[in-house]
């Protein structure tokens, strides 16, 4: 039992040579250290011979050198991955900031941008004209009149009253208001130099009051038979006066007794306006009737009359130092007289969409129009063209005058408002108008013309034209630089296309 017990079991040899080789290459393949395993006490112990223990030594040398290189190496590729990738993290967020900073740059300048253009528009403007004016009663204004010296305005509207203001480009300031009517005020002028203001009403009146004291120094309660429709200041003491039947009286207020100094019964319509020249030999006068008859006031008959025109004459006014007369009709047609000859018109300009109820000239040969569609139109004349629309009221144009200083004119409408329009721009001889702003071809170019004159609106308007929208994307083509020999082959190019282009109209 003892011998038994002392011998090695043949079962543990067994055990044991089964054990190592799969021990071994399990741990080679783990890359780790081998584990020598701890058997239970009871098995005995078996002492191993010193060719086994150094072979075993140097195979667990061998694989922890191994395992110590490869461990170096995955740590190498390990950092190196993980450098690259933080290089690559790097990059991306870098690019990130950059787009956010592009867009936070581009975000900042369109904001800026904005806050610019709010606080331009926040900006108060600067006023170029003087605001509105209403009558007190909100009423329908039939007359104005600016002071020839001085910066007032009589304005009289349909209730009869009159009302004086100081005009400005801040604010207007009331002066005076004077009720001398018991009607419609329906003509009212100052004389030549300020000092006395006329007003005509449809109770048959007409009023001389002094413009210092704003006291009555003349009144004519009965001036006419009929309702008075026009007035005129011919000069410092000879004044003229028309009513609803044609009658023409002319009156010198230098007499004590108030009857006229002439008087004329040559018209069977209202006499709708009144002009004369600068002699003041004769009086010029449009009626309802369709005429223009003209007066000679000091040899006191008729100096001459036109034949009857198929619709009223409203407005007259002079033109060409003197030399010719212009008249507006309600048919939109406008016809030219010589002076002194007023048997028939020697020119016509009829491209007026609607009547013309008032005429204004600015210059030599510019006059302004005020029309029953409710637009103030500027024409040149000689050669007759529009030039554009000064103004626009929601209602037809009733009158229209211009300031002592030529900047600005006045108009009234139905709607109780006088408005202001500062048209100094006339002045300014670099001012192009009517500049296209578009491309028509030769066929349509005919046919938009006169719509596209009749519409464009002069900086005065305070509108847009249609084509100032596209006008700031065309930017000019840069000119070439050539020679003179150069510059000569397409001018005879553009001669041929020209010629060409007439041949196939």
């Amino acid at each position: 039992m003892l011998e038994e017990q002392n011998e090695p079991s043949s079962s543990d040899e067994d055990e044991e040579s089964l054990f190592l080789p799969q021990a071994k290459e399990v741990f080679a393949q783990r890359r780790k250290p081998v584990v020598i395993p701890q058997f239970p006490e009871s098995f005995p112990n078996k002492e191993l011979n010193p060719d086994e223990e150094d072979v075993e030594d140097s195979l667990t040398d061998e694989e922890d050198e191994l395992s110590n290189e490869e461990t170096i190496e995955t740590a190498k590729a390990t950092t190196e991955s993980s450098e690259e990738e933080q290089e690559d993290e790097e990059e991306i967020q870098n690019q990130g900031e950059s787009i956010e900073q592009l867009a936070a740059g581009r975000e900042e300048k369109e904001d800026d941008d904005i806050i610019v253009a709010i606080c331009n528009a926040a900006k108060p403007q600067e006023k170029t004209k003087p605001p509105d004016l209403r009558t007190s009663l909100n009423c329908m204004v039939t007359d104005i009149s600016f002071h020839p010296n001085e910066e007032l305005i009589a304005m009289a509207d349909i209730e009869g009253e009159i009302t004086c203001y100081k005009y400005g480009n801040e604010e207007n300031e009331l002066l005076h208001t004077l009720n001398h009517h018991k009607k419609s005020c329906r003509a009212l002028t100052f004389n030549h130099d300020g000092a006395l203001l006329f007003s005509a009403s449809k109770d048959k009146s007409v009023v001389i009051t002094d413009t210092e004291t704003m006291k009555v120094t003349q009144s004519f309660l009965k001036a006419h038979s009929s309702p008075i429709y026009s007035l005129l200041c011919m000069d410092a003491n000879i004044w003229a006066s028309g009513d609803d039947d044609g009658v023409v009286k002319v009156w010198d207020q230098r007499r004590s007794v108030q009857k006229p100094v002439a008087e004329f019964k040559e018209m069977d319509e209202f006499v709708s306006s009144m002009i004369t020249d600068s002699g003041s030999r004769l009086l010029v006068c449009t009626s309802g009737e369709g005429t223009l008859t003209a007066f000679n006031t000091r040899r006191k008959k008729m100096e001459g009359q036109s034949e009857v025109y198929p619709s009223e004459m409203n407005c007259a006014g002079l033109v060409r130092q003197e030399t010719k007369v212009i008249a507006g009709l309600g048919n939109g047609n406008m016809y030219i007289f010589d002076w002194k000859a007023f048997g028939y018109h020697s020119d016509a300009f009829g491209d007026h969409p609607s009547a013309i109820n008032c005429m204004l000239p600015i210059m030599d040969n510019i006059v302004i129009t005020g029309c029953d569609d409710g637009k103030i139109r500027a024409i040149s004349l000689f050669p007759h063209r529009f030039l554009g629309v000064v103004g626009h009221h929601k209602f037809p144009i009733e009158r229209l005058d211009i300031s002592t200083c030529g900047h600005y004119i006045a108009s009234t409408s139905h709607d109780g408002r006088v408005r202001f329009w500062n048209i100094s721009y006339f002045e300014n001889p670099d001012l192009k108008l009517m500049e296209s702003t578009t491309k028509k071809s030769v066929r349509n170019k005919k046919r938009s013309l006169r719509k596209e004159k009749l519409g464009f609106q002069l900086p005065s308007s305070k509108r847009r034209n249609k084509g100032d929208f596209f006008a700031g994307f065309a930017e000019p083509e840069p000119e070439p630089e050539a020679g003179p020999a150069e510059e000569a082959e397409p001018s005879e190019e553009l001669d041929c296309v020209l010629f060409t282009s007439d041949e196939s109209d």
